[in-house]
């Protein structure tokens, strides 16, 4: 009875080589782009920007406020 059986696919897994060699281009394109992204990211560090400075910025502002509300 071996007529009417249906034969399986033959299943392959080849990937053929400039496939092969483009994933690791792109794998190190996106470790290259993180890269760059991370460092343009990166916050320049400036004393305006600090926390202190804007605390200390906020705190006269509001003195300078308090003095210029008594003069009125």
């Amino acid at each position: 009875m071996e007529f009417f059986k249906q034969r399986k696919n033959k299943r392959f897994s080849y990937t053929p080589k400039h496939l092969r060699d483009q994933d690791d281009t792109a794998k190190k394109s996106v470790e290259a782009q993180w890269e760059e992204v991370r460092a343009a990211n990166k916050r320049k560090k400036s004393i305006f920007t600090t926390l202190p400075f804007l605390v200390l910025f906020l705190i006269g502002v509001l003195v300078i406020l308090y003095i210029l509300s008594r003069y009125e």
